[in-house]
């Protein structure tokens, strides 16, 4: 009953010498510091000076480490808190989580191997050898060649240790691949995590805009409902023409127009919001308000040469691009002779009552070299396989350091923009209410008619939702800007 750990299917040479093995044990023991293939060389990165083609009033230029509840910065609890339901309950991050479970129990399963395998059997044999007659098995009497009966019983017991020295490390670069995915599955997480509380403080600020143009849609209506009403009733007396009541017609439907439109975008919203909680679209979630939220007074900083070591996306390529390389080594391994060591201790006898005895003892010892002659093509075939698949890491990694320099630069360009676009629209909104205002004293007055307060009107209604959405988008952008930087990895592996 003896067990073989073979890593090999082509057996050359098999040596069970008690003094034999010992030595080649103690060689192999000796020699298995070394490990084939490359060793791992961090992939370079390109040297910047600057993010963007010129001077942008929002160049970085150096800066603490972004925090990793960095959402607060933004001064609102209710978005404290749904972020935080976000990170718990939203489904994706539930499966990046078990991935990431998957790939550490993979770690540590192949780590096993560096260890000897025991087992422990017992098995009972019926033989028949076809003729009558003969002697005991093993001095124990009973049914036996020799003893009158054709059939007889062989019970047998004991331990069996196999193991397979890591001679060439093939086992640690297998388990260096496995330890690269493992970490590149952490990184990929927290990649996940920025990523979703962006989209929350993002939905977030679409809802609050959306929530206050819909309102502002629906005055406007109302404003131009009644102007159509108070010209319908002058072109009735011959004050107006056609023409004029029918522009007017016209506006009010485009006016009313606006207010299903972005009832339906609000609702869908509200609905994202919910799924990206982890929540049913029919929970009812406390949202702050547009004004509650503030642009971070103090946004995140960086400089080109140090920043991109904070992006875990960056950081999870690298490291699939050191699980590639160790598996050329794997496949190095593979190619070379292979020593697989087992031992067998136990006894054998006729009945399960005479294993003890001393005369039943048995043991073994064997060691087993394999290398592999011919198979066709495929062990190079494999190891140029991995060569080529570590040259698409490399390349995925390349594209994933350009692509964050990238969301950088267009994040200094949009916010640079988006900052001029919004205090453009908040000057205008402010001028347009100034107007209202003075606007309504005349009408109080006298000294306007209603028709042209329902104009002014509309038009600082059209300035208040403009300037809402260009907040909106300014304060979106805020968000992705701590995204592109690597958005200070909230909870990784938790």
């Amino acid at each position: 009953m003896i067990i073989n750990s073979f890593r090999k299917p082509t057996l050359i040479a098999t040596v069970a010498s008690t003094a034999s093995t010992s030595a080649v044990v103690a060689v192999v023991l000796a020699l298995s510091a070394c490990a084939v293939g490359p060793d791992f060389k961090k992939p370079e990165l390109p040297k910047a000076i600057s993010f963007t083609r010129e001077s942008s009033g929002l160049e970085l230029k150096g800066g603490a480490d972004i925090k990793a509840d960095w959402w607060k910065s933004y001064n609102s609890s209710e978005l404290n808190k749904l972020i935080e339901l976000a990170l718990k309950h939203n489904p994706s991050v539930e499966t990046a989580t078990a991935n990431l479970k998957v790939a550490k129990q993979n770690t540590i399963a192949q780590q096993g191997f560096y260890f000897p395998t025991i087992t422990a059997g017992t098995s009972r044999t019926i033989l028949n050898n076809g003729v009558s007659g003969g002697s005991s098995l093993n001095g124990v009497g009973g049914a036996g060649p020799g003893n009158g009966a054709p059939t007889y019983t062989v019970n047998s017991a004991g331990l069996s240790v196999g193991f397979v020295p890591d001679l060439f490390g093939g086992n640690r670069r297998a388990v260096e691949s496995l330890r690269g995915l493992e970490n590149s599955a952490k990184y990929q997480l927290a990649a996940l995590q920025i990523t979703i509380v962006t989209n929350v403080i993002q939905t977030v600020s679409q809802e609050t805009t959306l929530r206050e143009q819909l309102r502002m849609a629906e005055a406007a209506e109302r404003a131009a409902f009644k102007q159509r009403e108070h010209l319908r009733r002058m072109a009735a007396v011959g004050y107006i023409s056609g023409i004029e009541l029918a522009a007017q017609e016209s506006s009010y439907a485009f006016t009313a127009a606006q207010v299903p439109s972005l009832r339906k975008l609000h609702e869908q919203t509200l609905d994202l919001l919910s799924v990206l909680c982890g929540e049913l679209p029919s929970t009812k979630l406390e949202i702050p308000t547009i004004e509650s939220l503030k642009i971070p007074s103090d946004l995140p900083v960086a400089v080109p040469s140090g920043w991109i070591e904070k992006r875990p996306d960056v950081k999870a390529a690298e490291e699939m691009v050191k699980s590639s390389n160790a598996q050329i080594g794997v496949a190095i391994a593979n190619m070379i002779p292979q020593i697989s060591i087992s031992g067998f201790t136990g006894a054998t006898a006729g009945a399960f009552s005479a294993l003890r005895d001393s005369l039943n003892k048995s043991w073994s010892e064997t060691l087993n070299v394999n290398q592999t002659l011919f198979a066709g093509g495929t062990l190079l075939a494999r190891k140029r396989s991995a060569e080529a698949n570590l040259e698409s890491s490399l390349g995925q990694y390349k594209f994933a350091v350009l692509t964050a320099f990238q969301n950088v630069a267009d994040t200094l360009y949009a916010l640079e923009q988006d900052k001029r676009s919004w205090e453009i629209a908040r000057d205008n909104a402010q001028a347009n209410k100034k107007i209202y205002e003075y606007t309504q004293l005349q009408f109080e007055k006298g000294y306007v008619s209603e028709p042209i307060l329902l104009g002014v009107e509309q038009t600082y209604l059209v300035a208040e939702i403009n300037k809402m959405q260009a907040y909106a988008l300014y304060l979106g952008d805020t968000a992705a800007l701590y995204q592109s930087l690597g958005g200070g990895w909230p909870g990784v592996g938790k």
